[in-house]
């Protein structure tokens, strides 16, 4: 983890610059709007945005960020939920010329359709980069979205999530940070957490810390999997019930459909202890297991 930035002291981003101004912060859509131009600034820096560049942002808020992605990138394509946010961020992308707004639900959105193939493909850019601060609620539903819908599509992620959620995404096997988020992050991306950003960088401030993370698309799986579908099935179920053992566990779900002897079988096979949970494979030894047992069905 980077410890580069430290962010102790307060620096007040001017909303006035931006001309979104101030709209009240809405709980039940999970908004912390950042206002710390630092930050902004070196989360941009993170994406190493450059003009062939199309940026997703999702949730742009008051517009903090926006701007600041739109004097680097070829394309903002700016995704917001809230009605309210939207006549300021119309005048922010008036002023700018190259935001697109879109008034809308991400998780309802199809990527390539409704932003890559109108937005995106038409102007020729390169590459597409996620770049975002994102609601806390939904934090996961939407990074599980674009890894298991889009990979393909996007260059890389970076992301403000809270720090708990940045240390799921990064842990390494047999601790309790570590499951089928961490699997599957690190299936389809190199991960780092970049820094970590404080309450005091956000209006309202939130009741912890947030982190910066980086997610870097792989071009290639680090392993290979017999079956893509059922080998993240097989980590999803090891974790739905991680206080069981893997033989349990991965018995008790219908996404697995195996026995008990099944999978105890397999992991002896793997000279693995077979009263092993979860949390202690690695994703190289989920794909075998997933192998074996798809073999046993």
């Amino acid at each position: 983890m980077s410890t580069r930035k430290q962010y102790n002291r307060k620096k007040s981003y001017n909303h006035s610059e931006n001309r979104v101004g101030f709209v009240k912060a809405k709980k039940s859509l999970g908004q912390n709007f950042l206002n710390d131009r630092v930050v902004v600034q070196d989360i941009v820096l993170c994406g190493e945005v450059e003009a062939c560049d199309a940026v997703i942002e999702i949730g742009p808020g008051r517009g903090a960020m926006t701007g600041e992605l739109a004097s680097r990138a070829g394309l903002v394509i700016a995704v917001e939920i809230d009605k309210d946010l939207i006549p300021g961020l119309e005048e922010l992308a008036r002023l700018y010329g190259n935001i697109e707004l879109i008034h809308g639900d991400i998780l309802k959105l199809d990527v390539e359709k409704d932003i890559v193939d109108k937005y995106v493909r038409p102007r020729g850019l390169s590459k597409v980069k996620v770049i975002a601060n994102l609601p806390y609620y939904i934090t996961t539903p939407i990074i599980m979205k674009f890894l298991e819908d889009c990979p393909q599509l996007i260059d890389c992620m970076v992301i403000m999530v809270q720090k708990e959620v940045a240390q799921r995404m990064t842990a390494k096997p047999g601790g309790k940070d570590y499951g089928a988020m961490t699997v599957t992050v690190n299936y389809f991306t190199e991960s780092s957490i970049e820094f970590i950003v404080p309450p005091h960088c956000f209006s309202p401030q939130p009741g912890v810390d947030s982190a910066v993370v980086k997610l870097k698309m792989r071009s290639e799986p680090p392993f290979e999997t017999p079956d893509r579908d059922y080998f993240f099935k097989t980590v999803k179920a090891a974790f739905l019930q991680r206080r069981k053992t893997l033989a349990n566990a991965l018995a008790n779900s219908p996404m697995t459909s195996v026995s008990v002897s099944d999978v105890t079988e397999a992991l002896a096979e793997m000279g693995i202890n077979v009263m092993a949970r979860g949390e202690t494979l690695s994703g190289e030894q989920f794909a075998e297991l997933s192998g074996k047992l798809l073999r046993r069905k």
